[in-house]
Formats: structure tokens, C-alpha cells, sequence
């Protein structure tokens, strides 16, 4: 009895790369037209020509997945998804913040 094993190449993406705007849609289920959209509303800047060409920041994919699962899950729209994740991300920052200083007054 024979095995098939199966190969894959994993590469790990960074800050500095960038994903074919497509694939990116593909990865993070949502529709290139709402990424067209949360480019207008400035969470993404992607690079390129036409939309169908754009690249996005690897860095950007978990913003776009979250966006995608606001809009579909919740049905939150694409101006109210992008409001959502400018403030959940300003509490994180605020959070870490606030962890330095309770840090350095424990020390």
C-alpha cells in the first residue's frame, strides 16, 4: 500500500511585503470592490494601476479579514467597519500605553 504525502512551501510574510490585492481578497473573503472601498477610506494603500493589479501590504491582511468578517458577519457597512477598526486599534495602542507606564511606576 502506498502514501501520498503532500508538500507545501510556507513563507512567512513580513511588514515590508507585499500580496496581489486578488489573492489578499481570496485569503480574507471579501470582495475587491470593498477593498476598492477601504483603500477610499484610507485603511489600505495598495500600489498599482487598476484595482485588479493593486498589491496591498501584507501587514494589511488581518485588517482586511477583520473588515471582511464586521461586513459579513454583522452586516456593519464599509464606512462603519473602517470606524471600528481605527478605534479597536487605538485601544490597543492606548492599552499597551498604559501597560509602560504602570511598568515604570512599579519599578
Amino acid at each position: 500500500m502506498s502514501e501520498c504525502i503532500e508538500v507545501y512551501q510556507v513563507r512567512v510574510l513580513g511588514e515590508g511585503d507585499w500580496i496581489a490585492a486578488v489573492e489578499a481578497c481570496r485569503l480574507c473573503r471579501i470582495e475587491l470592490e470593498v477593498v476598492m472601498e477601504l483603500a477610499d477610506l484610507g485603511l489600505v494603500s495598495p500600489r498599482g494601476g487598476a484595482p485588479p493589479d493593486w498589491q496591498v501590504p501584507a501587514g494589511a491582511l488581518p485588517r482586511l479579514a477583520l473588515a471582511g468578517r464586521l461586513i459579513q458577519d454583522l452586516g456593519v457597512n464599509v464606512s462603519g467597519a473602517v470606524l471600528a477598526i481605527e478605534l479597536l486599534e487605538r485601544q490597543r495602542l492606548l492599552q499597551r500605553q498604559l501597560e509602560q507606564l504602570e511598568r515604570l511606576t512599579q519599578d
